[in-house]
């Protein structure tokens, strides 16, 4: 006895074949929430080799940059060295104001920003002037992390800028068009420390 053969008509595979297909053109990506971008960076704790500018709104007080050293100080006039390491910028003016207080000063008046941290970085790579790592300024915004690259370059697609995050050990990828961060469609989001942002050229 002969096994039953059953034949498909070559009509109904090529209809198996193109649903097949269509299902492969039809599945989009899954894309990231871009609210998960659209955070305010955490307060910043102060480390080594990062650069802190103090401004003095007196004469009698010195203006300048100064660079936390390998044991977590500054060296400021008048007051020494102060431990800064693992203190936020606002804790670091106090200490230096109480110091000065403590010392020749009745009423000091200084600001305490921190100019870079060194120790943390985010990476710029792709069509821009100058692809590299670069030190994590506070509060930095995409457009202003490109502007720091050089900007775009000649063959920059604009409308195709990656930025790959991690955020507690999930990684995350959103894509946004220059042109709409600058129309304000698109927020100005902060960019974080570890950030990888990466510019697409333009296909030919």
């Amino acid at each position: 006895m002969r096994p039953l053969v059953v034949r498909i008509p070559a009509v109904l595979l090529l209809a198996f074949a193109l649903c097949g297909c269509a299902s492969w053109f039809t599945s989009k990506e899954t894309k990231t929430d871009d609210t998960q971008f659209r955070v305010k960076p955490p307060p910043r704790l102060i480390g080594p080799d990062d650069v802190l500018t103090i401004t003095s709104f007196t004469n009698r007080l010195p203006s300048g940059d100064f660079i936390v050293d390998a044991d977590g100080a500054i060296l400021y006039p008048y007051v020494g060295k102060v431990p800064v390491a693992g203190r936020q910028v606002a804790e670091v003016m106090e200490l230096v104001v109480t110091r000065l207080k403590d010392g020749y000063f009745r009423n000091p008046m200084i600001s305490v920003t921190l100019k870079s941290a060194q120790n943390q970085q985010f990476t710029v790579f792709g069509a821009v002037k100058n692809p590299m790592n670069y030190a994590y300024v506070p509060s930095i915004t995409i457009l202003e992390a490109l502007a720091k690259a050089g900007g775009l370059s000649e063959k920059a697609d604009a409308n195709e800028v990656t930025i790959l995050r991690k955020v507690n050990g999930q990684s995350l990828r959103m894509r946004v068009s220059i042109p709409d961060v600058i129309e304000g469609k698109t927020p100005n989001f902060f960019v974080l420390p570890g950030d990888i942002i990466i510019v697409r050229e333009r296909s030919l």
